[in-house]
């Protein structure tokens, strides 16, 4: 994954949020939907994180008025993928199949993670 994208934990709380509204939000609105999850921040540091993003070019913005309006240019789906991918290829060399095998012995995949992932690797093959 381009290091351009890579977001922090605090940012990726604010895209969850963003892509969950499927609509363009202001920062007031972000402030408003991370108030009920919880979350205690200002203006400022939620002004922040969307202008990061913005840079990052995982949000767009656009002016509606005198208010800032911001919008995913990458989708939820498409920004996992490719940090899945950047993951892999950085820790793994590429390989899905030394990832994989790095829960050998695990605890971690349970039986029915492990038929999930022989069912879906089936389906590859067809």
């Amino acid at each position: 994954m381009d290091e351009k994208m890579r977001i922090s934990n605090a940012e990726m709380k604010v895209m969850n949020q963003i892509w969950k509204a499927e609509e363009m939000v202001t920062v007031p609105e972000v402030l408003e939907i991370l108030k009920k999850e919880g979350e205690e921040w200002t203006y400022p540091t939620v002004a922040t994180f969307l202008r990061r993003l913005t840079a990052k070019e995982i949000l767009g913005v656009t002016k509606k008025g005198n208010k800032l309006c911001y919008f995913p240019l990458i989708s939820k789906e498409q920004y996992e993928k490719n940090e899945a991918e950047g993951f892999v290829e950085s820790k793994f060399g590429g390989s899905l199949k030394n990832f994989l095998v790095a829960f050998r012995g695990s605890d971690k995949i349970g039986k029915n993670d492990m038929k999930d992932l022989r069912a879906w690797l089936d389906e590859l093959d067809d």
